[in-house]
């Protein structure tokens, strides 16, 4: 069959190539109603098998929310910054503004939800078989809250350190709940091997964001290209990769976010 495949038809295509080359800018930007220096990350697309990642640290990046507009400071390695002091409001709607050497300007906008509270945690040790590797234990955090977004995102604090990658961030929906309310609910799965645990009192939070239509749907096309096939890489009947969607303009990738952020913790001993 695999030699019919290869001889049964073939089909020159050309793929378009973006002016100027195959870089494309990726942005990383969240800000939050948090007091705080809030982070954009900008970036060049790189070559598929280049572990190199080329940074973009000669741009002029803006904040606004439509009434003040707050300059970000290049700090290296593609990271700008704003203030210490600066806080972002609920209900507002804020637009990210990139000016690049070349005079290419990009812009995306969020508006920040409400989010809610969590309520409370609980753990529970639980075991799960993965794969061929036998059992795995975890420790479940178990959680009631109020959310008034329709749209959330959970992240694993661990003595300060975030829990995985970007893989391991959860997110979900209230709408399928009665008045946002969450009884006993998984958002939190954490392996109880991992490295950021110590022996003793280990301090876990669990942070949870709102998060609008555009970062949602930002999620879950990243979810979909990183678990493609069963080996999460893709199979054989797998369509073709693509890009995951992105609300900054001008054919740029990654995403920018505006959240209300609320945590709670909960001590685990090993």
């Amino acid at each position: 069959m695999i030699v019919i495949f290869n001889v049964a038809c073939e089909e020159e295509i050309d793929f378009p190539v973006p002016e100027g080359g195959a870089q494309r800018l990726v942005v990383d930007g969240i800000i939050t109603n948090e007091v705080k220096a809030h982070q954009v990350k900008l970036t060049y697309t790189s070559q598929f098998n280049s572990s190199v990642i080329p940074t973009v640290n000669d741009a002029v990046v803006y904040i606004s929310d439509g009434t003040i507009r707050h300059f970000l400071q290049g700090r290296g390695n593609g990271i700008y910054e704003t203030d210490s002091l600066v806080k972002g409001e609920v209900g507002k709607t804020y637009t990210l503004e990139i000016s690049l050497q070349n005079g290419d300007d990009y812009r995306a906008q969020s508006t920040m939800q409400k989010i809610g509270s969590i309520d409370s945690l609980r753990v529970e040790v639980t075991t799960q078989t993965v794969d061929d590797d036998g059992d795995q234990e975890y420790y479940s955090i178990f959680a009631e809250a109020k959310v008034l977004s329709e749209d959330f995102m959970l992240e694993t604090i661990i003595n300060g350190q975030r829990y995985g990658t970007i893989k391991n961030v959860g997110y979900g929906s209230s709408k399928f709940v009665t008045n946002g309310q969450f009884i006993d609910a998984l958002f939190g799965l954490v392996e109880t091997n991992d490295q950021n645990f110590v022996e003793g009192n280990n301090n876990v939070s669990i942070r949870m964001s709102s998060i609008d239509e555009n970062y949602k749907e930002f999620l879950i096309g990243f979810s979909a290209q990183l678990f493609r096939g069963d080996d999460g890489l893709g199979g054989l009947f797998d369509g073709p990769a693509a890009n995951v969607p992105s609300n900054v303009n001008n054919g740029a990738l990654g995403s920018f976010g505006a959240f209300a952020v609320t945590e709670r913790e909960i001590v685990i001993t090993k």
